[in-house]
């Protein structure tokens, strides 16, 4: 089953949430407050989306994090990118042919590629306004089109 760290939920939340207060300039504790997240996990979290650029820090007494681009210019993918995690939905995806033991009789690692192509399509073309808008049309690889709206109604 593909699962996020709690690194990437957790930046994926709080950028979402500087998405949601455009201009507001939010601290990381003020973020984790109303996140309810752990505060010192969050604040290193949000010094790697600072370092990849993602979001701006302003120094001060009212200063905070504000996104550097629009919600609509920073997807799913850079989100994770900046976390310096990865999604797999399969190990084996993440290490070289030469490293795994069953590469010389394993049947599942093409098909599973095709799948994490997807999935990194979806992370690729989901921004940050798309989730504040819940409106998303995903072009899957095959064609294949749905929108966040029905994907939800079906779960």
């Amino acid at each position: 089953m593909l699962k996020l760290s709690k690194k990437v939920e957790y930046a994926i939340l709080a950028i979402q949430y500087l998405a949601e207060n455009p201009g507001d300039k939010l601290n990381a504790k003020e973020i984790a407050q109303k996140l309810n997240l752990p505060y010192g996990f969050l604040s290193k979290t949000m010094q790697s989306l600072m370092k990849s650029g993602l979001v701006n820090s302003i120094q001060g007494v009212k200063g905070g994090y504000i996104l550097s681009e629009p919600s609509e210019n920073i997807s799913l993918l850079d989100i994770v990118n900046a976390t310096d995690e990865k999604i797999a939905i399969v190990d084996c995806i993440l290490l070289s042919n030469d490293i795994c033991e069953r590469n010389d009789y394993c049947t599942i690692k093409s098909p599973m590629y095709k799948i994490q192509k997807i999935i990194e399509g979806i992370f690729a073309n989901t921004t940050l306004s798309d989730l504040i808008n819940n409106e998303k049309k995903y072009n899957y690889l095959n064609g294949y089109s749905i929108k966040i709206k029905e994907i939800n109604k079906n779960l």
